[in-house]
C-alpha cells in the first residue's frame, strides 16, 4: 500500500478527506494529516508519505512553499495540490515545482480515483527503477497474480518480459503455490514456529531453491502463500528431478516448520501471458489440501472433480444431541470423524461441506439453547461461519467442531443434576425425533410419565417458551428447509411436518416467517 500525507487548514474539509474518501479501496493508507505547510514540513520525514495531498492557500506556509520545502526533503515524494481558486498562476505555479496533478474544490470523486491510479503507477515504476533486479522480478509477479484486470495486468506482463530479457518468451515454465498451515488444532496453539519464524521462511526457500531451480522467483502474495515461478529444465530426466526436488523440500520444510506445507504444482506453460492462468491452476492445486489430511505435493493429475450436493444431515445432529446429552465422549467423535470421512471420500465441494457443517452447529445449538444461555452464553458471540471459512481443510474444520461438541458435552455433564431439566431435555428430544407425527402434549406427558399440566410447567421454565411454541418452531423451521426443494409440494411439506390441514399449515407458517410458503419459495429460491 502507499500512504497520503493530507494537509488542509479548514478543519471540517480535512475531516472529509480525511474519512470519507475511500483510501483503503484505492490501496492508499493516510500517513497523517497537518492543518498548514509548516506543520506539515515538521512531519515529513517522520511520515515518510509516498504521496501528499495539499491545499494552496493556508496560512503560515502556503501549499506552494510547502511543496517546494517538501521537494529538497524528498526529490520522490508525489504532490497533489487542491484549491478553491481555478486561476492560471496556481497552476503554473505547481506545475513548475512538479506537481503530480491538481484537484479543485469541491472535490469530483471520479477525477480523484483516475488521478491516484496514474500516480500510484508512477510511485511503483520509480520504486521498480530504483531496485535490484530480483527484487523487480518479484514485486512485478506480485502485481501480475493480484491484478484483476486483463489489461493492466498485461502492462505488468510487458514489464515482466523485460526484466526476464536472458530467458525467452518460447521457454517453458511452471509454477508452484507454497502455503504454510497451522497443524489441525482448535484453538490454534499461540506457540511459535519450532524452526524459522515466517520472515525467514522465503530466504530459507531460496536458498534450498538454488540446489535445483535456477532463474526462478519467488513472490509473498499472502501471508502464508508463497508462489514460485521457474523455467522447466531441458532433458527427458528434467521432470523426474523436479518432481523429486518438490518432495525432498516438503520433507526439509516440514522438519523445520511447525506448519502443514502444501505445494500446488502448475503445468508446464509457453508465453509469459500464460503466467496468470498457471498461478490459478498452481493455486487451484494447493486448494486441494482440503481433502488431505496433512502436508503434500499435488499435481493437476491429481485433481478430481467435486461433488456439488445439499444431503440432510439431520440423523447425524440427533446422534450428536444424543451422544452429548449423554456424555459419551467416544460416540460424539466417531459421529463427527463419520461425517467428515465422508466429506473427503466423497468429494463434497467445499461450499456445501462448510454449509452442511453451519446447519450441523445450528441444529446442535438450537437443541442446547437453555445451555447456551447460561454457562455457555460467549459462545453465542462466535461466529462460526466466520471461524470455518477461514480453515483451509476438513481436518481444520473437523478440530472446530469436535472442540464445539466438547463445550456442550462438558457443560452438559458439569450442569446440576436437576429432574425438571431432564425432563424438560427428553421432551426436548421427543419434538426432536418425532415432530413429523401428530403429536400431543398428552402424549408426550405419557412417554415421561407426568401429567400433561405439570410438564406445560416445567417446559415453560427452563426454557422459556411452551411446548406447543417449541413444536412449532422445529416444523416450521424444518418446512423452511423442505420448501427450498421445488419437487415437493406445499401439501407434501405440511405432512412432512406433521400437519394433516394443509390450509392451517400455511396459516401457522405465514404467522411465524411473515410469508407464505408459496411466497417464501419466491423470495428465498
Amino acid at each position: 500500500m502507499h500512504s497520503i500525507l493530507i494537509v488542509e487548514d479548514e478543519a471540517i474539509e480535512l475531516e472529509t478527506i480525511e474519512h470519507y474518501v475511500p483510501w483503503e479501496k484505492l490501496g492508499i493508507t493516510v500517513a497523517g494529516t497537518a492543518r498548514n505547510g509548516k506543520e506539515a514540513l515538521g512531519k515529513l520525514a517522520e511520515l515518510k508519505p509516498d504521496i501528499i495531498l495539499t491545499d494552496v492557500r493556508m496560512p503560515i506556509m502556503d501549499g506552494l512553499e510547502f511543496g517546494r520545502r517538501a521537494k529538497q526533503i524528498d526529490k520522490n515524494v508525489k504532490i497533489i495540490y487542491l484549491s478553491g481558486h481555478n486561476e492560471f498562476q496556481y497552476i503554473k505555479a505547481a506545475l513548475n515545482i512538479e506537481a503530480a496533478g491538481y484537484l479543485l474544490k469541491p472535490i469530483d470523486m471520479e477525477e480523484l480515483f483516475a488521478l491516484m491510479e496514474k500516480v500510484k503507477k508512477k510511485c511503483e515504476e520509480e520504486q521498480l527503477a530504483g531496485q535490484g533486479e530480483d527484487w523487480v522480478r518479484e514485486k512485478l509477479l506480485v502485481r501480475i497474480i493480484r491484478e484483476p484486470d486483463p489489461e493492466k495486468r498485461g502492462e505488468w506482463v510487458g514489464k515482466w518480459e523485460q526484466s526476464l530479457s536472458d530467458i525467452g518468451a518460447s521457454r517453458e515454465f511452471a509454477v508452484a503455490c507454497v502455503t504454510f498451515d497451522a497443524p489441525a488444532a482448535y484453538p490454534a496453539s499461540a506457540a511459535q514456529d519450532s524452526g524459522l519464524a515466517f520472515a525467514d521462511r522465503t530466504e530459507w526457500f531460496r536458498s534450498i531453491a538454488k540446489e535445483t531451480l535456477a532463474n526462478f522467483v519467488i513472490a509473498e502474495v499472502e501471508q502464508n502463500a508463497q508462489y514460485v515461478w521457474y523455467p522447466r529444465k531441458n532433458g527427458s530426466g528434467a521432470a523426474v528431478a523436479e518432481s523429486s526436488f518438490w518432495e525432498r523440500l516438503l520433507e526439509r520444510a516440514e522438519g523445520s516448520f511447525d506448519t502443514v506445507i502444501t505445494i500446488g504444482l502448475s503445468d508446464s506453460h509457453v508465453g509469459f501471458d500464460r503466467i496468470w492462468e498457471a498461478c490459478r491452476q498452481a493455486r487451484a492445486c494447493n486448494d486441494e489440501k482440503f481433502y488431505r489430511l496433512g502436508g503434500a505435493v499435488i499435481t493437476p493429475a491429481d485433481l478430481k472433480p467435486t461433488k456439488q450436493t445439499d444431503e440432510d444431515r439431520e440423523q447425524t445432529a440427533v446422534k450428536l444431541v444424543s451422544a452429548i446429552q449423554s456424555g459419551d465422549a467416544e460416540e460424539v467423535n466417531r459421529q463427527i470423524g463419520s461425517l467428515f470421512a465422508t466429506f473427503r471420500e466423497e468429494r463434497i465441494n467445499r461450499n456445501y461441506a462448510l454449509r452442511a457443517v453451519i446447519r450441523l452447529l445450528s441444529a446442535i445449538e438450537q437443541h442446547f439453547s437453555a445451555l447456551l444461555a447460561g454457562s455457555l452464553k460467549e459462545r453465542l458471540l462466535v461466529d462460526d461461519w466466520r471461524e470455518i471459512s477461514a480453515m483451509s481443510s476438513c481436518a481444520h474444520i473437523l478440530a472446530y467442531v469436535e472442540y464445539f461438541c466438547e463445550e456442550l458435552r462438558t457443560a452438559a455433564g458439569e450442569r446440576d443434576v436437576d429432574r425438571n431439566q431432564n425432563v424438560t431435555d427428553r421432551i426436548g428430544r421427543i419434538i426432536a425425533e418425532r415432530y413429523h407425527l401428530p403429536l400431543t402434549v398428552e402424549e408426550i406427558a405419557k412417554e415421561v410419565y407426568l401429567s400433561p399440566n405439570y410438564i406445560r410447567t416445567i417446559f415453560k421454565e427452563k426454557t422459556g417458551e411452551t411446548i406447543l411454541d417449541h413444536l412449532t418452531k422445529i416444523r416450521i423451521n424444518r418446512a423452511a428447509d423442505l420448501l427450498k426443494d421445488k419437487s415437493l409440494k406445499v401439501r407434501e411439506v405440511a405432512h412432512a411436518v406433521g400437519y394433516e390441514n394443509v390450509s392451517y399449515f400455511c396459516s401457522i407458517f405465514q404467522k411465524h416467517r411473515g410469508s407464505t410458503p408459496n411466497e417464501f419459495r419466491k423470495i428465498f429460491l
